[in-house]
């Protein structure tokens, strides 16, 4: 993991910081009396290692500490998608805890009962040792000009990653555990001033580009781990996407099919932080557990101002990463979970089951609304379908990415008939329809050409103009393109991003801080410092908390 994020990292330096985290992670056997409970410590580092292989296989970092803590989010389908990233050869990872056991209990359990006197110098001894080494890492560095100060290193929170990779793996929980105890401070007055000088520097608007959808209603369809690639994909005759290909080609209609997924720990709720708020998320952890209560600037806030209705429907439970919460930080008037009565449904609710309860709703309401529709049956793991069609049969595809695309049909078959439903009930022509991915979906690599499992789509049908935005974007763009689309720009806060009806977006930035699309691009410098503004904003009492 370490290589592939930081190819200039050092193997040697790593392998003797590896041994100085065995060192201090055995250190309790010397004051545990009963020393067989270094076993339990053991057995946490094997959970953490085996959640960290299979989190980085699906998201590229390391899982934090703060995503063990979820309880709420664990279901059978999560269970079953992390096992779906396990391979034999990971389990090899318990071995030397297992050996180590086995020789405990058969040569050292005697002897070691014999004296359970707690020993506190080789564990000081022990300590001292990590100490001094990374002492003397952090002051190498300060003379290499790495960091400006001796504590630089320690306090410097690039990503999980390269956090362990410089300070180890205790390192790491150490940080962890001490940030989580300490609250973040206030942002002081020149800071709060650095945020709105940093804001005023935006594109300012007023006017309106679509001023005939300035009392449409709106849906917006979050489509749950939606590679773009596979928007006008065709195979045998069979189209992947055809309702989505339909809505490209239209004449009235947004696309972006090049948009970086810019989701972090917090996954699917990341996407919808970003596409409700115009914020970004959080480096470490997610917005929707940590911050939910906070009260955030939003697109269904903007509607309401007009007596829009907004309502929030998920396939998910209430709990499943703070939905009850986030949707009233949002500023949704109803949130509908597990789309009432639909629970005995097994583990997840289908798609075609969300398009039904949704239209039902839709049907009752008396004046303008804003619908958020969250999709699920399309969650990894992807299983192989009952009914196979020839998507299945698509030459150079691994059976993973063949029972994906027979997923994304299917879901792109329920976008089809909920936009044939607005059309019976007489409310398309009257309604805006946005359709974007919550973030992108890793699967197993291939080389067929146009084959990309980094990039996720923006689609707005009935939007009032036709707009085929080529270049790169990012997640954090489609908050202020909708509130132009809606003409709702008389609204004060435009997010962090920039409407692709008005700039030239070519680039998009991660928050890794890579760079992707167009390098050189006039935005990248903004793109880069908007996370640090919005990690500010969220985390050091720019927002209110809600009452």
């Amino acid at each position: 993991m370490v290589k592939l994020t930081n190819t200039d990292s050092s193997v040697p330096n790593h392998v003797i910081k590896t041994l100085v985290d065995a060192m201090l992670l055995m250190s309790p056997m010397f004051l545990f009396k009963r020393r067989g409970l270094i076993f339990i410590v053991l057995a946490l580092v094997d959970v953490f290692c085996l959640s960290a292989v299979w989190y980085y296989r699906n998201y590229l970092d390391i899982i934090p500490f703060s995503s063990f803590l979820l309880f709420e989010n664990v279901s059978p389908m999560l269970l079953d998608s992390a096992l779906a990233s396990a391979r034999w050869c990971d389990w090899l990872a318990l071995l030397p805890t297992l050996v180590t056991g086995v020789v405990y209990k058969l040569f050292l359990q005697k002897r070691v009962r014999a004296e359970r006197r707690r020993q506190w110098k080789p564990t000081a001894a022990i300590v001292g040792i990590a100490v001094a080494f990374y002492a003397v890492l952090a002051a190498r560095d300060v003379k290499l000009g790495v960091f400006h100060s001796f504590t630089d290193r320690f306090v410097t929170y690039p990503n999980n990653i390269l956090y362990i990779d410089q300070n180890g793996l205790c390192g790491y929980t150490l940080y962890q555990i001490v940030t989580s105890l300490i609250p973040e401070p206030e942002l002081s007055a020149e800071e709060r001033v650095q945020i709105e000088s940093f804001l005023d520097d935006y594109p300012h608007y007023t006017n309106s580009l679509c001023p005939a959808n300035e009392q449409k209603n709106l849906v917006l369809i979050i489509v749950e781990s939606l590679n773009s690639w596979v928007i006008g994909k065709s195979f045998d005759g069979m189209e992947v996407t055809p309702c989505l290909n339909r809505i490209v080609n239209d004449s009235n209609s947004i696309s972006a099919v090049h948009m970086l997924a810019q989701v972090k720990d917090g996954r699917s709720s990341d996407g919808q932080f970003m596409y409700n708020t115009g914020l970004l998320p959080l480096r470490s952890g997610a917005v929707a557990t940590r911050y939910g209560q906070l009260d955030y600037y939003s697109i269904a806030k903007a509607l309401k101002r007009r007596g829009y209705t907004t309502v929030n429907m998920t396939v998910d439970r209430n709990n499943y990463w703070n939905q009850s919460e986030v949707s009233v930080a949002y500023g949704y008037d109803r949130n509908l979970d597990r789309l009432k009565g639909s629970s005995n449904i097994g583990n997840s609710v289908p798609d075609s089951v969300l398009v039904v309860r949704s239209i039902e709703q839709i049907k009752a309401e008396k004046g303008p609304f804003f619908y958020q529709l969250i999709t699920g049956s399309s969650h990894k793991p992807f299983k192989e379908p009952a009914h196979k069609t020839v998507l299945s049969r698509a030459e150079g595809f691994p059976t993973e990415v063949h029972n994906y695309m027979e997923i994304i049909h299917y879901t792109d078959r329920c976008i089809g008939a909920f936009i044939d439903s607005l059309r019976v009930n007489g409310l398309y022509e009257n309604t805006v329809v946005a359709i974007v991915s919550d973030h992108n979906q890793l699967l197993e690599p291939c080389t067929v050409p146009g084959y990309n499992d980094t990039e996720v789509a923006f689609i707005v049908a009935n939007a009032g103009v036709k707009h085929v935005h080529e270049a790169v974007m990012g997640q954090i763009d489609v908050y202020p393109t909708l509130l132009d689309v809606m003409g709702c720009n008389d609204y004060g806060w435009k997010g962090l991003g920039y409407s692709i009806l008005r700039t030239p977006v070519q680039s998009a930035v991660g928050w890794d801080g890579s760079v992707a699309g167009v390098s050189a691009d006039s935005l990248v410098s903004r793109q880069t410092e908007a996370w640090e503004v919005s990690e500010q904003m969220v985390t050091r009492g720019y927002f209110s908390t809600k009452q």
